[in-house]
């Protein structure tokens, strides 16, 4: 009996200071998602100078997108595979196939520390100056809030919320916060509510993947997620994009439901072909 309890014992406390159920859950506020989401930022040239600068919101045509998540900047046991990504970007460098902006998935960093997200920074910058990306947009991964480093999340990475959406000439891009493992219903209400009244072709993205689920990798509520999968096929959701898994996969669910590879741990990234003008959106998976 005592050796039951104290396997019980060993497997709290373990989920009590992981990465993915740590302590700060219980004790932090601004790891709430409640806290984090109140409302939605709304992107545009009018009212955010980087966004305006960038051109984002006037795209046409044909372009492509750079995706990478779970790039875990800070960890020590294996190098990020910088230099595979910048060979591939500087092959494409000049031409149609390179990336017009990026998105990180959430897990930009390992523990939140500001080191890391110096690093991470730093990352981002070379893709800027030295690629001719307009823009990296963000979203919060739990490891990017790990132990209180919401503060952190927040100063470093652009939009400066967890909760956005923004438009091109013919879609409109929507991140929620998936941080904790879950929208949360303030969330979740004030998504539907926009999704629903907005008539365009839709991308959405977030830390969580959407139909993908292992234990402590995937949204773990049957029903909220059920919700969403409506939500997002009764209102012309054309992809879902999301990482937290580390390993990669693709459903076609009456939506493109990519589960993403990890930068650091899978050596790949994601690149998104978007068409506007036939309002068409296939990714495709670069790398091991």
């Amino acid at each position: 009996m005592k050796k039951n309890w104290l396997k019980i014992f060993t497997v709290i406390t373990s989920l009590l200071f992981t990465s993915c159920y740590g302590s700060w859950n219980i004790f932090y506020d601004g790891n709430n998602v409640d806290c984090r989401s109140k409302e939605m930022l709304c992107l545009d040239d009018e009212t955010d100078s980087v966004f305006a600068e960038s051109g984002i919101s006037s795209l046409t045509g044909s372009y492509n997108v750079l995706i990478i998540t779970d790039s875990h900047f800070g960890y020590k046991f294996k190098e990020a595979p910088l230099e595979c990504l910048y060979n591939w970007l500087d092959s494409v460098k000049g031409t149609a196939a390179a990336p017009e902006f990026a998105i990180c998935l959430g897990d930009a960093v390992d523990t939140g520390c500001q080191a890391e997200y110096d690093e991470y920074l730093d990352f981002c910058q070379n893709l800027k100056s030295l690629y001719g990306i307009k823009i990296v947009f963000n979203t919060c991964g739990n490891h990017d809030i790990y132990q209180s480093h919401w503060g952190n999340w927040q100063k470093n990475c652009y939009p400066h919320s967890s909760f956005y959406s923004f438009k091109t000439s013919s879609f409109s891009w929507y991140s929620f916060d998936t941080g904790d493992g879950t929208l949360g219903t303030k969330q979740y209400d004030i998504l539907r509510k926009a999704i629903e009244n907005d008539p365009s072709p839709k991308i959405v993205f977030s830390h969580y993947p959407l139909t993908e689920y292992r234990l402590a990798f995937g949204l773990g509520d049957t029903t909220e997620r059920n919700l969403l999968i409506k939500l997002f096929l009764q209102n012309k959701v054309c992809c879902y994009f999301g990482g937290h898994d580390h390993c990669c996969n693709y459903k076609d669910i009456g939506l493109k439901d990519y589960c993403c590879p990890s930068f650091r741990f899978n050596e790949a990234w994601t690149i998104l072909h978007i068409d506007e003008e036939n309002g068409k959106a296939v990714a495709e998976f670069i790398g091991d």
